[in-house]
């Protein structure tokens, strides 16, 4: 049996299917985990590796699903052809919560979709911006380099890892002061973008400046950073921050004209500065950022299919 086929179905956070060790309560019959989310990943929900374990993360996309339902824009799938078409449905179906349970509602919405072949709605490209360049304090005895727009090779995504309440202009004062990275300070904040827990994006330097945040990499680099604890955290960056730092993302990519499935990196992807290679030849990672919590895979193939359905509108 189905999990849509089951009347009594209720899908929660901590269900797992059966054949999922440790075999303690609850568990589901068949596959029932497993199969929901393999029916979340064709319609665009990214919900991870179908495991059969219904986590947070699961769990939040099923709210993500619904409240999608709820609404009446709809998107078909897309093809060899192009992008699919953005519509809105006259009449939406369903009505019931965004409550991230699994019930015959939802259940039953989601073989709607499949079968009239719909996706997950592509948002417009839009986010909160706040431009802060002339208020952060710099480093007076230390002069930023400046590079033409056309060296930027990529787009390297951090977090501060830094408890709630500290903010850009916090990151700033430490970052011009003796730090980490010199016992001079470096000569500015060393993040182009900082974007809030709230999704709030600040944009804190020109893109021609050359910030220190990756070592040799420096020059080539655009750095963005998420106000993010990693350390201890078993949470990942609030939605509403990946969401507005997967669109500037994107719009960022479409302005330089870069590819985000292949120019942007999580800082522990960079060899020298990330990660360290053994005489083996294996990884030895130097840091986590920005955080083991941050699927850089999935968030470069969300800000893929962002920037395939972008405007030429600029920010």
């Amino acid at each position: 049996m189905h999990y849509y086929e089951d009347p009594q179905i209720a899908l929660e956070f901590g269900s797992k299917d059966c054949n999922v060790l440790p075999r303690a309560q609850p568990n589901e019959k068949d596959n029932y985990v497993r199969d929901l989310q393999q029916d979340l990943n064709a319609l665009g929900y990214t919900a991870g590796k179908a495991d059969g374990w219904f986590g947070t993360r699961t769990m939040n996309v099923v709210r993500n699903f619904q409240a999608d339902a709820r609404d009446n824009l709809r998107c078909e799938q897309d093809s060899a052809l192009g992008p699919g078409r953005r519509f809105a449905e006259a009449h939406p179906v369903y009505v019931g919560g965004v409550t991230g349970v699994v019930d015959t509602l939802t259940a039953g919405e989601l073989q709607r979709w499949k079968q009239n072949r719909w996706q997950k709605p592509r948002p417009v490209i839009k986010y909160q911006q706040e431009d802060i360049r002339d208020r952060l304090p710099v480093n007076s005895q230390r002069n930023p380099r400046i590079r033409p727009l056309n060296d930027i090779e990529r787009i390297v995504l951090h977090c501060t890892d830094a408890q709630p309440g500290w903010g850009a202009f916090q990151c700033a004062q430490y970052d011009i002061k003796p730090n980490h990275i010199s016992q001079r300070g470096c000569p500015t904040i060393t993040y182009a973008y900082f974007v809030n827990a709230d999704g709030l994006v600040q944009k804190c330097l020109s893109r021609t400046v050359v910030s220190w945040h990756v070592g040799n990499w420096n020059y080539s680099s655009l750095a963005v950073v998420l106000a993010y604890r990693a350390t201890g955290n078993q949470q990942p960056p609030p939605p509403a921050q990946i969401e507005a730092v997967s669109a500037l993302f994107a719009r960022i990519c479409q302005q330089l004209t870069l590819d985000p499935r292949s120019n942007i990196v999580g800082h522990r992807e960079l060899l020298g500065t990330g990660y360290h290679l053994g005489a083996d030849g294996k990884k030895s990672y130097r840091k986590s950022c920005p955080g083991w919590k941050v699927d850089l895979d999935e968030f470069r193939q969300e800000t893929g299919r962002l920037f395939e359905s972008l405007t030429a509108t600029a920010i």
